[in-house]
């Protein structure tokens, strides 16, 4: 079975992926006869469980399309995840194959529960004994962790409908087409990475395939040598790319910049949106969320002079507003957006069995952030109404951060700040500070300056004994 994503191009001649490691490139129909091969020596006649351990190479994203190609619900799962917390996500859904493009994932793996399948240099593959999967929902086909790598079991359920329809609507908004080159500047199990992937695969686009970061110099070299068009961002990338001069990177194939995953500075978005204009480049704000696979609003390089601040509008097939207590607000008030779409998620993953739940969320996604909309329909975010924030780009649920940080630190509370994570605790934070802040480091795969440490005589508690988080936020 052709995948959908290859569907209209899949005769093509023209390149799809260049693997930057390995130098190979494929045209859009042999990924798609692989795929299809792939496919059929993982089709065991079930629709099954599969952990796809995905890095930006050419192997992961066979397996990706393979897989979903295939029936299968997928999770993408980040290979650099600590073991520890791999095993516990293996041990707590028991996926019947996990498939990665190198071996070291295996040892995650419960001793005994897999038999190691061999499929040549590139694709490590394992087969659980016994192979039964929890029961399926036919409409499940990815799953999509929300919570970056803290090993949560939540995860956010999504079809073959949800991922198609976003990446058509992604490729309509910023007119993809096939003379389009992107580059993996982010990791293709993050959602915003793989939507970029979606949707130049949809456009049939070409991709060059990386695991090297926009710090280091092979990557640029990548972009050159491909000369990429395209390049997406979180705002850490941002300040990255600001540091770096674009100028200084001699790319003048470039012609698109996109940010997402998290709120850019009014100034840098100036600053770029500025520098776009006088070197012929689009510079694209936009505004998304993993349970809608992705994208949910565009704000294009012609609005942000007067939409500064702004996220948008929806992206083409969605529809939002603003509500308080399920009444819809008029423009300028402030309430929870919700966003209505065929992007939206079945619903989350919190157990084995809610796999085989149907389609809980009808197309409507009460995003839990606060907004407004202007008189033009721009959405502007406020804030957020849950413990959820973005750092670096990833989404981190501040309330999984407080329990790893309380099992080495009793008497701490976590809240999140401008790019970073601020843990408030009772104890003098030098002595705790050094090696906490490194074992976050390496367990949430985040720089360590994402960390920062503030001493209170006692923690502030509200009247019912809880934590007065809002009493925190105003000591920042």
């Amino acid at each position: 079975m052709t995948h959908p994503l290859l569907e209209r191009h899949s005769q093509s001649a023209s390149p799809s992926l260049y693997d930057a490691a390995s130098g190979r490139v494929l045209t859009y129909r042999e990924l798609a006869q692989e795929v299809e091969q792939i496919s059929s020596r993982l089709f065991s006649g079930t629709r099954e469980l599969f952990f796809c351990y995905c890095r930006n190479n050419l192997a992961s994203v066979q397996n990706y399309l393979a897989s979903t190609a295939g029936g299968h619900a997928v999770f993408l799962a980040d290979p650099t995840t600590n073991p520890t917390l791999q095993t516990r996500l293996i041990q707590y859904y028991q996926p019947a194959w996990v498939l990665a493009s190198e071996s070291t994932p295996g040892a995650s793996l419960p001793e005994g529960d897999y038999k190691p399948v061999i499929e040549g240099p590139t694709h490590y593959w394992w087969r659980r004994r016994p192979a039964d999967s929890p029961h399926i929902h036919s409409a499940l086909s990815l799953l999509l962790s929300t919570s970056g790598s803290t090993g949560s079991v939540k995860l956010v359920r999504l079809s073959i409908e949800n991922v198609v329809n976003n990446a058509r609507s992604i490729s309509l908004a910023l007119h993809l087409h096939e003379a389009e080159r992107a580059i993996t500047s982010l990791p293709i199990h993050y959602s915003y990475g793989l939507s970029v992937l979606n949707s130049h695969l949809l456009a049939g686009a070409e991709i060059t395939l990386t695991d090297e970061r926009i710090l280091s110099s092979k990557f640029w070299d990548a972009f050159r040598a491909r000369e990429c068009t395209s390049l997406a961002g979180v705002p850490y990338s941002y300040q990255i790319l600001r540091r770096l001069g674009l100028d200084h990177l001699k790319i003048p194939s470039l012609r698109h910049l996109t940010q997402a995953g998290g709120k850019l500075p009014k100034e840098e978005v100036a600053f770029f949106a500025e520098w776009a204009a006088g070197h012929n480049v689009s510079f694209w704000v936009m505004y998304g969320q993993t349970e809608a696979t992705a994208r949910i609003s565009i704000l294009p390089s012609a609005d942000i002079k007067n939409k500064l601040g702004s996220v948008g509008l929806p992206v083409p097939g969605g529809s939002w507003w603003v509500a308080e207590d399920n009444k819809e607000l008029p423009p300028g008030a402030v309430g929870e957006l919700m966003y209505a779409g065929p992007n939206v998620m079945l619903g989350y993953a919190a157990r084995p069995e809610d796999l085989a739940r149907d389609d809980e969320q009808k197309g409507v996604l009460a995003t839990g952030d606060l907004a407004y909309l202007d008189e033009d329909g721009f959405g502007f975010i406020t804030g957020r109404s849950k413990r959820i924030t973005k750092v670096m780009g990833f989404r981190v649920n501040l309330d999984e951060v407080e329990q790893l940080v309380r099992a080495e630190c009793p008497g701490s509370a976590v809240v999140g700040c401008e790019d970073r994570i601020v843990i408030f605790s009772e104890h003098a934070a030098e002595t705790i500070s050094g090696d906490l802040r490194r074992k976050l480091s390496e367990t949430l795969k985040l720089h360590f300056s994402a960390f920062v440490f503030r001493h209170v005589a006692q923690l502030p508690l509200n009247t019912n004994g809880k934590i007065d988080y809002p009493r925190l936020q105003e000591e920042l």
